[in-house]
C-alpha cells in the first residue's frame, strides 16, 4: 500500500524531459545515417508518387518494438542490475496494488514470478506474454491505465533510451508517423504515451476485451508477439487505407532488438520495394544474426538513456 500511495505523487513536468531530447548529445553514432535514409525514402517516394489531391497525399510510417528498443529493462518485469532491482515491473506494482484476483498483495509478486517464469520456459513466450494482461482479470481498465501513466512519469520515464527519442521526434518532425508494436500488456505500454509524445492510439501491445469496464482473460487478437507483430501493423496499414480510400501508405522503418519478437516484422519492413528509396530496419543488438535474418537488419547501437543525457 505505501508504494501505492508513494505513485499517487504528482506526475513529472516533461517539458524539460523532451527538450534534452533534441540537442546533440542526445544522438548516438547511427542515428544520422538511419534518419536520413528514412527522410531520403519519403522525399523520393513524394516526388515519384503525384497524389491526384491534396487529402490522397501518402501516409509514411515507422514502427518500433518497445521494451529494449525504447525503454531500457522491461515495462512488465522490471529491471535488474548485479542482482539488485533497479525498477519495478508493472506486473509487480499492480499486484501489490491489488489490481490482480489471482495474487494477493502480500507475497503475490513472488508468487506470480514463478508462475510466469516456468511458463516462459517450459511453454514459451506465446504463452507467458499473455498471461501478465490476464492474471489482472477484473482490475478496471482505467486503475491500470493510471498506474501505468504514474510509473512512466515518475520512473520508467527516466529509462528511456534519449538516442530512441530523439529518432522519434525527428521521424514526426519529417512527416512520419510513429507506432509502437509491443509484447507487453497494451494498458502497460499506453502508460508511456506523454513520456513519448505520441498519441495512446499509436502504442500497441497484447490487449484482453474489456467488459464493463472491467478486463477479462480473452484474448484480442492479433497478439503482438512474433508474426502477430507483423499480422498488427498489416491491420493498421489496412485500417488506414480503409479510412481514406485511394491514399497511399507507406512503411518507412522499423526498430527492435529481439530476433524471436522482432524479427519476423523486420524482415518484412527490410524486404519490401517501395516505388522509390529503400526502407530500413533498424536492430539494437550486437547478437550474431540467425541465418534468415543475415544481412538484412542495420545493426546500431544505442547505449545512454534519460537521465544520462541531463537537462541542459
Amino acid at each position: 500500500m505505501r508504494r501505492c500511495r508513494e505513485m499517487l505523487k504528482p506526475l513529472l513536468i516533461f517539458g524539460l524531459l523532451l527538450a534534452a531530447l533534441v540537442v546533440a548529445r542526445a544522438e548516438e553514432p547511427d542515428d544520422t545515417r538511419i534518419l536520413n535514409q528514412i527522410l531520403q525514402a519519403r522525399s523520393e517516394i513524394l516526388r515519384s508518387v503525384a497524389p491526384t489531391n491534396s487529402h490522397a497525399s501518402p501516409v509514411f510510417l515507422a514502427f518500433w518494438d518497445f521494451d529494449g528498443t525504447i525503454l531500457k529493462g522491461d515495462s512488465s518485469e522490471g529491471l535488474q542490475a548485479d542482482g539488485k532491482q533497479v525498477y519495478p515491473g508493472l506486473a509487480q506494482l499492480a499486484i501489490e496494488c491489488g489490481l490482480s484476483a489471482l495474487y494477493p498483495r502480500a507475497g503475490g509478486f513472488e508468487r506470480f514470478w514463478n508462475d510466469y517464469t516456468n511458463m516462459d520456459a517450459r511453454i514459451g513466450h506465446w504463452l507467458a506474454y499473455p498471461f501478465i494482461p490476464q492474471m489482472l482479470r477484473g482490475a478496471k481498465a482505467d486503475d491500470v491505465l493510471q498506474l501505468s501513466r504514474r510509473h512512466f512519469a515518475n520512473t520508467l520515464s527516466n529509462y528511456l533510451m534519449a538516442s530512441s527519442l530523439h529518432l522519434i521526434h525527428a521521424l514526426q518532425r519529417g512527416g512520419i508517423e510513429v507506432h509502437v508494436v509491443s509484447a507487453s500488456a497494451d494498458l502497460f505500454v499506453k502508460g508511456a504515451a506523454a513520456s513519448l509524445g505520441l498519441p495512446a492510439d499509436h502504442i500497441h501491445g497484447i490487449e484482453v476485451r474489456v467488459r464493463d469496464g472491467r478486463l477479462t482473460e480473452e484474448l484480442v487478437y492479433p497478439v503482438t508477439w512474433n508474426l502477430g507483430k507483423w499480422d498488427k501493423i498489416q491491420a493498421i496499414v489496412a485500417q488506414m487505407e480503409r479510412e481514406a480510400p485511394g491514399r497511399k501508405v507507406f512503411i518507412l522503418a522499423g526498430f527492435g532488438d529481439s530476433y524471436n519478437t522482432d524479427g519476423p516484422f523486420l524482415k518484412f519492413i527490410a524486404q519490401q520495394s517501395l516505388p522509390a528509396g529503400k526502407p530500413i530496419a533498424v536492430f539494437y543488438d550486437s547478437q550474431q544474426e540467425p541465418g534468415e535474418y543475415r544481412g538484412l537488419f542495420y545493426q546500431a547501437r544505442h547505449s545512454r538513456i534519460i537521465s544520462e543525457i541531463g537537462s541542459h
